[in-house]
């Protein structure tokens, strides 16, 4: 029973609610990048991550999507403290996205 609260705790390290985890913002102009002020958090990610919204295999993520205002240029950018490095017996790691993104990622403000 130690075992399997000790497992337990070591997977719980490894799971992030993906509401929480996931930054979106809208940028007008350079100085929005930096004004923490113009970010806000979805309300929901179930249609990326799943009905339970959390994500597994990284702690301390942050998904950071940003768009220009003027043609919706985006910035994609993931961050985490570190990966799951481990094997996990009784997870079974599933992939999030089910269709991959196939398109390129570019962020640009024109000054």
């Amino acid at each position: 029973m130690a075992d399997v609260n000790a497992m337990e705790k070591k997977l719980a390290e490894y799971k992030c609610d993906t509401n929480e985890a996931t930054c979106l913002k809208l940028v007008r102009f350079p100085d929005d990048l930096d004004d923490d002020g113009t970010t806000f958090h979805p309300e929901y990610s179930h249609q990326i991550f799943g009905d339970d919204e959390v994500a597994f295999g990284y702690k301390g993520l942050q998904i950071q999507l940003y768009y220009t205002a003027g043609n919706l240029s985006t910035l994609f950018k993931v961050k985490y403290s570190a990966k799951v490095k481990d094997t996990f017996d009784c997870v079974e790691v599933r992939n999030s996205v089910q269709t991959p993104l196939h398109v390129e990622l570019y962020f640009s403000i024109y000054i």
